[in-house]
């Protein structure tokens, strides 16, 4: 018969094996997401197809928490399977990678922009074309003391939905404007590819987009770079 010490004994061994396992599985399910996750952050930075719902995953500022995740979420994946003295060792390495990542995630977030930061909210659609194939956006760049309106056009298809890898306008907004004519008032389609854009002066300039690449035949600075 077994006595109580060896069934305390057994219920020990039986704990410190389904302890084990649930390391082994927190740790793969870990590396998994960075497996997943990477690639696919990485691949809506790029984005060379320029697909609109991608754009929000791949921004600057993502993309670096996502690479300063990695040493971290690595390191805790090594901490539950391997042996103290060398988990301790992988956390140092996690620790200093984590901090290396963090710096140069933060000087790529600040400069991956033409505009030296991110649009500081969601695109605004000013403009759709009469048969909704595309639209005109706004977005705004912050700037110290001043700021960017860019206007860009999108094709509307959905999930395949593009922006062009062009600035349709740009305008320059000073924090202590000099007159009206420099800022943006209204956009509109005057046919489906053909497209208007009129300062707060009134000052009218049109274009023509193309339809496959979305690109304007011309476009607009107004004390852009």
């Amino acid at each position: 018969m077994i006595n109580d010490d060896e069934r305390v004994i057994e219920r020990g061994i039986e704990q410190h094996r389904m302890n084990i396992v649930r390391k082994r599985v927190m740790a793969m399910t870990l590396t998994g997401s960075v497996v997943v996750v990477v690639p696919a952050v990485l691949a809506a930075w790029l984005n060379p197809w320029h697909y609109v719902h991608l754009m929000p995953f791949g921004r600057p500022s993502v993309v670096a928490t996502v690479l300063f995740a990695v040493p971290v979420v690595l390191g805790i994946a090594a901490w539950l399977v391997l042996r103290p003295a060398l988990a301790r060792g992988v956390a140092v390495v996690a620790a200093v990678l984590a901090l290396v990542v963090a710096w140069r995630g933060f000087q790529f977030s600040t400069e991956a922009s033409l505009y030296g930061h991110e649009p500081d909210g969601e695109a605004q659609v000013v403009a759709v074309s009469p048969a909704g194939s595309f639209e005109v956006v706004l977005l705004h760049y912050p700037a110290f003391i001043a700021g960017f309106d860019v206007l860009r056009i999108r094709s509307r298809a959905g999930l395949r939905s593009r922006e062009a890898n062009q600035d349709l306008a740009c305008f320059a907004t000073p924090f202590d404007p000099v007159g009206p004519e420099d800022t943006f008032g209204t956009a509109r389609f005057l046919s489906e590819h053909e497209i208007e854009v009129r300062t707060e002066a009134g000052q009218r300039w049109t274009t023509r987009l193309d339809p496959r690449t979305l690109l304007a035949v011309s476009t607009l600075s107004h004390g852009c770079r």
